[in-house]
Protein backbone atom coordinates (compact mmCIF):
# COMPACT_ATOMS: atom_id res chain seq x y z
CA UNK A 1 0.00 0.00 0.00
CA UNK A 2 1.56 3.34 -0.91
CA UNK A 3 0.27 7.00 -1.44
CA UNK A 4 -0.82 7.91 -4.80
CA UNK A 5 2.31 9.14 -7.16
CA UNK A 6 4.70 7.32 -4.70
CA UNK A 7 6.40 4.02 -4.59
CA UNK A 8 7.37 4.53 -1.27
CA UNK A 9 4.90 1.69 1.50
CA UNK A 10 3.45 4.01 3.60
CA UNK A 11 4.52 4.10 6.91
CA UNK A 12 2.06 3.40 10.14
CA UNK A 13 2.71 3.48 14.12
CA UNK A 14 -0.15 1.05 15.50
CA UNK A 15 -0.35 1.44 19.14
CA UNK A 16 -2.26 -1.29 21.59
CA UNK A 17 -1.38 -2.43 24.37
CA UNK A 18 -2.78 -5.82 23.62
CA UNK A 19 -0.12 -7.72 21.36
CA UNK A 20 -3.15 -9.69 19.25
CA UNK A 21 -4.45 -6.46 18.29
CA UNK A 22 -1.18 -5.07 16.73
CA UNK A 23 -0.37 -8.60 15.31
CA UNK A 24 -3.53 -8.24 13.23
CA UNK A 25 -2.87 -4.75 12.22
CA UNK A 26 0.33 -5.85 10.99
CA UNK A 27 -1.10 -9.02 8.98
CA UNK A 28 -3.80 -6.43 7.60
CA UNK A 29 -1.64 -3.97 6.60
CA UNK A 30 1.20 -6.24 5.74
CA UNK A 31 2.07 -4.32 2.97
CA UNK A 32 3.05 -1.03 5.01
CA UNK A 33 6.14 -0.53 6.51
CA UNK A 34 4.44 -1.36 10.13
CA UNK A 35 5.87 -0.32 13.50
CA UNK A 36 3.81 -1.63 16.58
CA UNK A 37 3.39 0.13 20.51
CA UNK A 38 2.13 -1.61 23.11
CA UNK A 39 3.43 1.34 25.84
CA UNK A 40 1.45 4.56 24.54
CA UNK A 41 3.74 6.43 26.37
CA UNK A 42 6.38 5.65 24.15
CA UNK A 43 4.29 6.09 20.92
CA UNK A 44 4.96 9.98 20.07
CA UNK A 45 9.02 9.42 19.96
CA UNK A 46 8.42 6.09 17.59
CA UNK A 47 5.95 8.64 15.82
CA UNK A 48 8.85 10.82 15.32
CA UNK A 49 11.47 8.18 14.89
CA UNK A 50 9.88 6.49 11.69
CA UNK A 51 7.81 9.75 10.47
CA UNK A 52 5.15 7.71 10.29
CA UNK A 53 2.26 8.71 7.91
CA UNK A 54 -0.39 7.07 9.73
CA UNK A 55 -1.11 6.88 13.56
CA UNK A 56 -3.89 3.95 14.56
CA UNK A 57 -4.16 3.98 18.38
CA UNK A 58 -6.53 2.11 20.51
CA UNK A 59 -8.49 4.27 23.28
CA UNK A 60 -8.73 2.23 26.39
CA UNK A 61 -5.54 1.41 27.18
CA UNK A 62 -4.26 1.26 31.40
CA UNK A 63 -0.64 3.79 30.92
CA UNK A 64 -3.03 6.54 29.03
CA UNK A 65 -6.16 7.16 26.90
CA UNK A 66 -5.57 6.83 23.44
CA UNK A 67 -7.12 10.93 23.49
CA UNK A 68 -4.09 12.23 25.11
CA UNK A 69 -1.59 10.12 22.35
CA UNK A 70 -3.23 11.23 19.98
CA UNK A 71 -3.07 15.06 21.69
CA UNK A 72 0.77 15.02 21.75
CA UNK A 73 0.81 13.44 18.20
CA UNK A 74 -1.58 16.34 16.65
CA UNK A 75 1.13 19.09 18.63
CA UNK A 76 4.39 16.47 17.68
CA UNK A 77 3.56 14.99 14.12
CA UNK A 78 1.49 17.15 12.80
CA UNK A 79 1.88 15.60 9.62
CA UNK A 80 0.52 12.33 10.83
CA UNK A 81 -3.23 11.37 10.69
CA UNK A 82 -4.49 10.20 13.42
CA UNK A 83 -7.56 7.13 13.04
CA UNK A 84 -8.79 6.26 16.94
CA UNK A 85 -9.62 2.33 17.36
CA UNK A 86 -12.06 1.36 20.12
CA UNK A 87 -14.46 -1.03 21.11
CA UNK A 88 -16.81 0.76 22.78
CA UNK A 89 -18.94 3.95 22.67
CA UNK A 90 -18.20 6.31 25.32
CA UNK A 91 -19.40 9.77 24.66
CA UNK A 92 -16.46 11.64 26.69
CA UNK A 93 -13.95 9.51 24.51
CA UNK A 94 -15.50 10.60 21.70
CA UNK A 95 -15.60 14.40 22.35
CA UNK A 96 -12.39 14.42 23.52
CA UNK A 97 -11.15 12.58 20.44
CA UNK A 98 -12.48 15.45 18.19
CA UNK A 99 -11.76 18.39 20.80
CA UNK A 100 -8.10 17.52 21.55
CA UNK A 101 -6.92 14.85 19.39
CA UNK A 102 -8.95 16.44 15.97
CA UNK A 103 -9.29 12.54 14.51
CA UNK A 104 -9.32 12.13 11.13
CA UNK A 105 -11.82 9.19 12.13
CA UNK A 106 -13.35 7.12 14.52
CA UNK A 107 -13.29 3.13 14.04
CA UNK A 108 -14.99 1.10 16.13
CA UNK A 109 -13.58 -2.82 16.78
CA UNK A 110 -14.31 -5.71 15.56
CA UNK A 111 -13.29 -3.69 12.23
CA UNK A 112 -14.10 -4.66 9.21
CA UNK A 113 -10.55 -5.24 6.65
CA UNK A 114 -11.38 -4.23 3.55
CA UNK A 115 -12.85 -0.82 5.20
CA UNK A 116 -9.94 -0.10 7.48
CA UNK A 117 -7.76 -1.18 4.81
CA UNK A 118 -9.02 1.33 2.58
CA UNK A 119 -9.25 4.18 5.40
CA UNK A 120 -5.70 3.52 5.71
CA UNK A 121 -4.71 4.36 2.21
CA UNK A 122 -6.93 7.79 2.27
CA UNK A 123 -4.84 9.28 5.23
CA UNK A 124 -1.70 8.01 4.04
CA UNK A 125 -2.71 9.49 1.04
CA UNK A 126 -3.39 12.86 2.55
CA UNK A 127 -0.35 12.97 4.98
CA UNK A 128 1.72 12.80 1.97
CA UNK A 129 -0.06 15.40 -0.43
CA UNK A 130 -1.61 17.77 1.79
CA UNK A 131 0.54 20.61 3.76
CA UNK A 132 0.06 20.82 7.55
CA UNK A 133 -1.05 23.83 9.24
CA UNK A 134 -0.40 24.78 12.42
CA UNK A 135 -2.76 24.35 15.54
CA UNK A 136 -1.33 26.93 17.54
CA UNK A 137 -3.36 30.28 17.90
CA UNK A 138 -2.24 32.79 15.50
CA UNK A 139 -1.11 36.50 16.28
CA UNK A 140 -3.22 38.86 17.45
CA UNK A 141 -2.74 41.05 14.36
CA UNK A 142 -4.02 38.29 11.83
CA UNK A 143 -6.55 37.34 14.94
CA UNK A 144 -7.85 41.06 14.92
CA UNK A 145 -7.70 41.21 10.66
CA UNK A 146 -9.67 37.89 10.49
CA UNK A 147 -12.46 38.55 13.08
CA UNK A 148 -12.90 41.50 10.85
CA UNK A 149 -13.39 39.83 7.94
CA UNK A 150 -15.20 36.25 8.46
CA UNK A 151 -18.58 35.97 10.25
CA UNK A 152 -19.85 33.25 12.13
CA UNK A 153 -23.05 31.92 11.86
CA UNK A 154 -24.96 30.55 14.15
CA UNK A 155 -28.11 28.03 13.85
CA UNK A 156 -29.83 27.83 16.30
CA UNK A 157 -33.64 28.27 17.07
CA UNK A 158 -33.83 28.01 20.89
CA UNK A 159 -34.21 31.82 22.21
CA UNK A 160 -32.32 30.65 25.25
CA UNK A 161 -29.19 29.37 24.11
CA UNK A 162 -29.22 32.57 21.27
CA UNK A 163 -28.88 34.99 23.84
CA UNK A 164 -26.39 32.86 25.59
CA UNK A 165 -24.61 32.85 22.38
CA UNK A 166 -24.96 36.75 21.95
CA UNK A 167 -23.32 36.97 25.05
CA UNK A 168 -20.45 35.17 24.61
CA UNK A 169 -19.48 35.86 20.85
CA UNK A 170 -20.95 39.26 19.84
CA UNK A 171 -18.58 41.39 21.18
CA UNK A 172 -16.04 39.46 19.87
CA UNK A 173 -16.83 38.54 16.39
CA UNK A 174 -19.31 38.79 13.35
CA UNK A 175 -22.41 36.85 14.63
CA UNK A 176 -25.46 35.85 12.44
CA UNK A 177 -28.01 34.44 13.93
CA UNK A 178 -30.39 31.38 12.05
CA UNK A 179 -33.06 29.71 13.29
CA UNK A 180 -33.42 27.65 9.95
CA UNK A 181 -31.62 25.96 7.54
CA UNK A 182 -33.17 28.17 4.89
CA UNK A 183 -32.21 31.25 6.66
CA UNK A 184 -28.46 29.51 7.16
CA UNK A 185 -27.91 29.37 3.08
CA UNK A 186 -28.92 32.77 2.64
CA UNK A 187 -26.50 34.17 5.42
CA UNK A 188 -23.68 31.61 3.81
CA UNK A 189 -24.40 32.83 0.27
CA UNK A 190 -24.72 36.95 1.62
CA UNK A 191 -21.45 36.87 3.65
CA UNK A 192 -17.94 35.12 4.40
CA UNK A 193 -18.08 32.95 6.78
CA UNK A 194 -15.69 30.59 8.23
CA UNK A 195 -17.13 28.89 11.23
CA UNK A 196 -20.74 28.01 11.75
CA UNK A 197 -22.29 26.96 15.21
CA UNK A 198 -24.78 24.56 15.18
CA UNK A 199 -27.28 22.26 17.27
CA UNK A 200 -27.77 18.70 16.07
CA UNK A 201 -31.21 19.22 15.94
CA UNK A 202 -34.30 21.87 15.46
CA UNK A 203 -37.96 21.90 16.15
CA UNK A 204 -37.52 21.76 11.96
CA UNK A 205 -36.16 18.30 12.92
CA UNK A 206 -32.22 16.99 12.37
CA UNK A 207 -29.82 19.30 11.22
CA UNK A 208 -26.52 16.68 10.93
CA UNK A 209 -27.74 16.42 7.34
CA UNK A 210 -26.99 20.08 6.66
CA UNK A 211 -23.63 19.66 8.54
CA UNK A 212 -22.04 17.13 6.42
CA UNK A 213 -23.30 18.32 2.98
CA UNK A 214 -21.75 21.83 3.70
CA UNK A 215 -18.66 19.97 5.05
CA UNK A 216 -18.71 18.16 1.84
CA UNK A 217 -18.77 20.69 -0.57
CA UNK A 218 -16.86 23.13 1.93
CA UNK A 219 -14.22 21.49 3.99
CA UNK A 220 -12.25 24.81 4.99
CA UNK A 221 -15.44 26.04 7.09
CA UNK A 222 -15.24 25.03 10.34
CA UNK A 223 -18.34 23.14 12.38
CA UNK A 224 -18.73 23.49 15.95
CA UNK A 225 -21.69 21.23 16.77
CA UNK A 226 -23.21 22.75 20.66
CA UNK A 227 -25.43 20.30 21.76
CA UNK A 228 -27.92 19.08 25.13
CA UNK A 229 -28.74 16.23 22.96
CA UNK A 230 -25.30 14.48 22.40
CA UNK A 231 -24.93 10.59 22.17
CA UNK A 232 -21.93 8.49 21.30
CA UNK A 233 -23.47 7.12 18.14
CA UNK A 234 -23.99 10.54 16.92
CA UNK A 235 -20.93 12.74 17.73
CA UNK A 236 -18.83 9.79 15.93
CA UNK A 237 -21.04 10.09 13.06
CA UNK A 238 -20.39 13.72 12.93
CA UNK A 239 -16.71 13.04 13.33
CA UNK A 240 -16.29 10.30 10.56
CA UNK A 241 -19.18 12.24 7.86
CA UNK A 242 -18.94 15.66 9.10
CA UNK A 243 -15.09 16.44 10.36
CA UNK A 244 -16.92 18.14 12.86
CA UNK A 245 -13.85 20.92 14.55
CA UNK A 246 -15.37 20.86 17.82
CA UNK A 247 -18.22 19.47 19.66
CA UNK A 248 -19.69 21.10 23.24
CA UNK A 249 -22.39 20.25 25.68
CA UNK A 250 -24.71 22.44 26.93
CA UNK A 251 -25.22 24.60 28.91
CA UNK A 252 -22.63 26.88 27.12
CA UNK A 253 -19.22 27.88 29.36
CA UNK A 254 -17.99 31.07 27.68
CA UNK A 255 -14.12 29.51 28.47
CA UNK A 256 -14.54 26.63 26.12
CA UNK A 257 -16.72 28.70 23.50
CA UNK A 258 -14.18 31.28 22.77
CA UNK A 259 -11.26 29.16 22.80
CA UNK A 260 -13.04 26.87 20.11
CA UNK A 261 -14.16 29.55 17.96
CA UNK A 262 -11.52 31.37 18.02
CA UNK A 263 -9.04 27.93 17.11
CA UNK A 264 -11.53 27.55 14.53
CA UNK A 265 -11.32 31.19 13.09
CA UNK A 266 -7.49 30.45 13.64
CA UNK A 267 -7.89 27.32 11.21
CA UNK A 268 -10.03 28.76 8.61
CA UNK A 269 -7.56 31.67 8.12
CA UNK A 270 -4.61 29.66 7.91
CA UNK A 271 -6.28 27.53 5.13
CA UNK A 272 -7.25 30.99 3.56
CA UNK A 273 -3.48 31.73 3.40
CA UNK A 274 -2.69 27.57 2.75
CA UNK A 275 -5.69 25.98 0.67
CA UNK A 276 -3.25 23.03 -0.25
CA UNK A 277 -3.72 21.95 3.62
CA UNK A 278 -7.72 22.09 3.07
CA UNK A 279 -7.89 18.31 1.65
CA UNK A 280 -6.56 17.44 5.51
CA UNK A 281 -10.15 18.61 6.51
CA UNK A 282 -12.44 17.08 3.86
CA UNK A 283 -15.15 14.42 3.36
CA UNK A 284 -13.70 13.03 -0.06
CA UNK A 285 -12.94 9.39 -0.94
CA UNK A 286 -13.94 7.78 1.84
CA UNK A 287 -14.38 4.09 2.23
CA UNK A 288 -17.85 2.89 2.36
CA UNK A 289 -18.62 2.96 6.13
CA UNK A 290 -17.95 6.60 6.44
CA UNK A 291 -19.89 7.85 3.31
CA UNK A 292 -22.50 10.46 4.39
CA UNK A 293 -26.05 9.63 3.92
CA UNK A 294 -27.48 13.20 2.72
CA UNK A 295 -30.92 13.37 3.58
CA UNK A 296 -32.11 16.44 2.38
CA UNK A 297 -33.73 18.34 -0.70
CA UNK A 298 -32.23 18.50 -4.13
CA UNK A 299 -32.52 21.98 -4.30
CA UNK A 300 -31.07 22.41 -0.73
CA UNK A 301 -27.97 20.73 -1.91
CA UNK A 302 -27.64 22.34 -5.12
CA UNK A 303 -27.67 25.89 -3.33
CA UNK A 304 -24.73 24.35 -0.45
CA UNK A 305 -22.92 23.02 -3.63
CA UNK A 306 -23.00 26.45 -5.29
CA UNK A 307 -21.88 28.36 -2.34
CA UNK A 308 -18.84 31.20 -3.39
CA UNK A 309 -15.49 29.45 -1.48
CA UNK A 310 -14.00 33.15 -0.95
CA UNK A 311 -10.97 31.27 -0.80
CA UNK A 312 -8.74 31.58 -3.92
CA UNK A 313 -7.80 28.24 -5.08
CA UNK A 314 -10.01 26.03 -3.26
CA UNK A 315 -10.22 22.68 -4.72
CA UNK A 316 -14.09 22.00 -5.50
CA UNK A 317 -14.50 18.69 -3.83
CA UNK A 318 -17.55 16.28 -5.32
CA UNK A 319 -18.62 19.17 -7.52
Amino acid sequence: MAAAGSSKPLRLLCIDDEMRILRALKALLRDCEVQLCNDPRQAVAMAQQFDVDVVICDQRMPQLQGIEVLREMRNSVPRAMRILLTGYADLKAVLGSVNEGEVFRYVNKPWENAELRALVAEAGRIAREAAVISSEPINERDASEARAAVGILVLEDDVNAQARLREILAPHYQVRFANTAERALQILEQYETGVVISETESRQGDLTALLKALKVHHPHIATVVITERANAQTAMELINQGQVYRMLLKPVRMGSCRLSVDSAIGRYWRLKANPRAIQRFAVVNLPSFAQPQLMISASLLTRIRNLPSRIIEIVRFNS
